[in-house]
């Protein structure tokens, strides 16, 4: 449970405006599609009746250090993302959100104890060799859709190497997801095609509206082995996309140049947030 003292649950209860009931300006839909990427449990169910200021207090009193500072982080960055935050309440976000990273970062000890036993993931210790010819590999299959199991399963194996926490393809009653991984604590679902055709627009159209389907937070990689249709990439810019696309061939760059890939990842959503921009070649954002 978190141990918070009076000041840090008023400094909480005013950044995010509790005492009228609310928490910021959330509906019920949209406070429980967030906290589902914060936990994986419906806090409506769990604390059933109450208001979302109430439920939020009983989240804060329940749960560990490192989830209410992950639930403080998302906040303060969907505010930042709705225009919330201004002069006159920034002192007091950045000393939250001081404080937020601070209970993030308290893991439990068996976490703490695992992780000094690992590596740190940077260029040095990735075996880019390896997923370079893991890579060409993918194309020795006899069938596209062998082709396309292999793809899936490198992904797999490339995410688990950037420690990106990847969770392999999973089918929902309306969907299928080609897989996931957590990008600077954030959900990112991905859509992956091993074609040689280019990919239409139609295709981009489907996976955003699945990411649209989910909740209002995560984000979409779309990787391919074929180039994205120009018109299509063109149709997506200045609309409020959420995906990006990542092809094979900067796959290969990122392996030949020893590219760190979340960081490449984090200037595609950048320059996706900054220009509307759904495609931007690995070689102008490295």
């Amino acid at each position: 449970m978190a141990n918070l003292s009076f000041n840090e649950k008023q400094l909480i209860e005013s950044v995010f405006g509790m005492s009228s009931g609310y928490v910021l300006d959330f509906s019920n839909r949209t406070f429980e599609e967030f906290m589902k990427d914060v936990v994986q449990y419906n806090i409506y169910e769990k604390y059933p009746g109450l208001s979302k200021a109430k439920m939020f207090r009983e989240f804060l009193k329940d749960e560990t250090e490192p989830y209410v500072g992950k639930a403080i982080v998302m906040l303060l960055s969907y505010m930042e993302d709705r225009g919330l935050i201004t002069d006159n309440n920034r002192d007091r976000v950045n000393k939250l959100r001081e404080f937020g990273k601070k209970l993030l970062g308290k893991l439990p000890n068996h976490v703490k104890s695992k992780q000094s036993n690992s590596k740190t993931i940077t260029s040095e210790n990735i075996d880019f060799d390896h997923l370079k010819m893991s890579l060409l590999a993918i194309e020795k299959n006899p069938t596209p859709q062998a082709k396309g199991y292999a793809f899936e399963k490198y992904l797999v194996n490339l995410f688990e190497a950037f420690n990106l926490e990847p969770h392999a393809s999973y089918r929902t009653e309306y969907d299928q997801i080609d897989g996931s991984f957590v990008l600077d604590g954030n959900t990112v679902l991905i859509e992956a095609k091993y074609r040689v055709h280019s990919i239409p627009k139609d295709d981009l159209i489907l996976f955003s509206k699945k990411i649209e389907t989910k909740s209002h937070f995560p984000k979409g990689l779309f990787i391919t082995y074929s180039n994205v249709d120009a018109r299509a990439i063109e149709y997506f810019t200045d609309k409020s996309a959420r995906i990006v696309i990542l092809t094979v061939e900067e796959l290969f760059l990122l392996c030949e140049n020893k590219y760190s890939l979340p960081k490449v990842l984090q200037a595609k959503f950048r320059t996706l947030d900054e220009l509307g921009k759904i495609y931007t070649h690995i070689s102008t954002i490295v």
